[in-house]
C-alpha cells in the first residue's frame, strides 16, 4: 500500500499542471464565483409577514415559514423579520450576534451608513462539494486503464494484494485533494467569509466524507466499465443532476415533488442540510459511508476476478 500510495502520488506530482488545477483553480474559482454573486453594497433581509418594514438601504425578500434556516443556513442574508400585517417587526432571527442590521431597522434612520455583509459561502460550496463528489473519477480512470494494459493482472500475481495496491492509489488521490481542502479552507477563513450556521471545523469534515464517498463509488465504477470515457458520462450526465437538485443551488422547497424525491437519494443533500444546520447529519451520513465503503469492497473484488 505504501508503495503504491508514493508512486501515485509521484506521478500526480510530476504531471504537468495536475497540482495547479487541483490546489490553485478550485480557489480562484472561488474568488471568481464570490466576487461576482456574494459581495453586495445593499444587505438582503428575508422577512415573514403580509408586508415588510420601510428602511432605506436594505433590500427585502419576502421567505415562507420554513425557507427560514435555508436563508441563514446558507448565508443569503444574515437576518430574517416576522412582521405583522402593517410591517412592524415581531421577532428577530439572526445567524450572526450582535447584527448591525437590528439596529437599522428599529431606527428606520436612512442616514445609517451600509452593512456591507461578508462574502458568502453559499455561492461556492455547492461546487466545491460537486467536484470532490466526483474526486476519484481520476482514480476510476487510472484503475480502467490498468485493466486495460494488464498492470491490475501483474499486480494479482505478485505478492502485492490487490486491496493494498488499490487502496494506495485511493490515498494518494484524496491526499491532493486533502492539500486542497485545506487551502480552501484556509482562504474561506482568512478572506471572512460568513459560513452560517456552520464553521470551519464542520465544512472541513464535509469536505473530507465527500472525498470518502467518492471514493468508494468509482472503485465499483472501474470494476463494471471497461471504458474510461464512461466516467466522465456517470459524473455528468448523473451526479450533476443530483447535485442540482440536491438544494445547493435554490431551496428543495421550491422543487416539483418529483425534485423533492431525487434530492432524497442525493448524497449532496445531506451533506448541504449539515452545512445550513451547521452541524453532521449524523445518520445519512454515516449510511453513506458505510454504503461507499461496502461498494469499495465489492468493487475490488470484481477487479480481482477479472483476467
Amino acid at each position: 500500500m505504501g508503495q503504491a500510495f508514493k508512486l501515485t502520488f509521484k506521478i500526480l506530482r510530476n504531471t504537468k499542471g495536475f497540482i495547479s488545477s487541483m490546489v490553485i483553480m478550485p480557489i480562484i474559482m472561488i474568488i471568481l464565483v464570490s466576487m461576482t454573486l456574494a459581495y453586495s453594497d445593499v444587505p438582503v433581509v428575508g422577512y415573514i409577514g403580509e408586508k415588510a418594514p420601510s428602511v432605506a438601504n436594505i433590500k427585502m425578500i419576502k421567505l415562507e415559514a420554513d425557507e427560514k434556516d435555508y436563508f441563514l443556513g446558507l448565508s443569503q442574508g444574515t437576518l430574517v423579520l416576522k412582521t405583522d400585517k402593517e410591517g412592524n417587526v415581531l421577532q428577530y432571527y439572526s445567524s450572526i450576534s450582535n447584527n448591525p442590521l437590528i439596529p437599522m431597522i428599529e431606527n428606520g434612520d436612512s442616514t445609517n451608513e451600509v452593512f456591507n455583509e461578508k462574502p458568502k459561502i453559499s455561492y461556492s460550496v455547492g461546487i466545491i462539494l460537486f467536484k470532490l463528489l466526483t474526486a476519484a473519477s481520476l482514480l476510476a480512470t487510472v484503475l480502467i486503464s490498468e485493466k486495460g494494459n494488464g498492470i491490475i493482472l501483474r499486480v494479482k500475481n505478485s505478492k502485492t494484494k490487490l486491496s493494498s495496491y488499490i487502496l494506495g492509489k485511493s490515498l494518494a488521490i484524496v491526499f491532493v485533494y486533502e492539500i486542497a481542502n485545506f487551502l480552501i479552507l484556509l482562504f474561506y477563513k482568512f478572506a471572512g467569509f460568513d459560513l452560517g450556521q456552520s464553521d470551519i471545523f464542520n465544512v472541513g469534515i464535509l469536505f473530507t466524507v465527500t472525498l470518502f464517498i467518492s471514493t468508494g463509488l468509482y472503485i465499483l465504477l472501474s470494476a463494471i466499465m471497461k471504458n474510461e470515457g464512461y466516467i466522465w458520462i456517470i459524473s455528468t450526465g448523473i451526479i450533476f443532476p443530483l447535485g442540482l437538485f440536491s438544494g445547493i443551488l435554490f431551496p428543495v422547497e421550491y422543487m416539483a415533488d418529483w425534485m423533492k424525491l431525487v434530492a432524497h437519494i442525493s448524497p449532496l443533500y445531506y451533506l448541504q442540510n449539515s452545512v445550513i444546520n451547521g452541524k453532521i447529519d449524523a445518520v445519512p451520513i454515516l449510511l453513506m459511508c458505510i454504503i461507499s465503503v461496502i461498494l469499495g469492497m465489492y468493487g475490488i473484488r470484481l477487479l480481482s476476478k477479472q483476467r
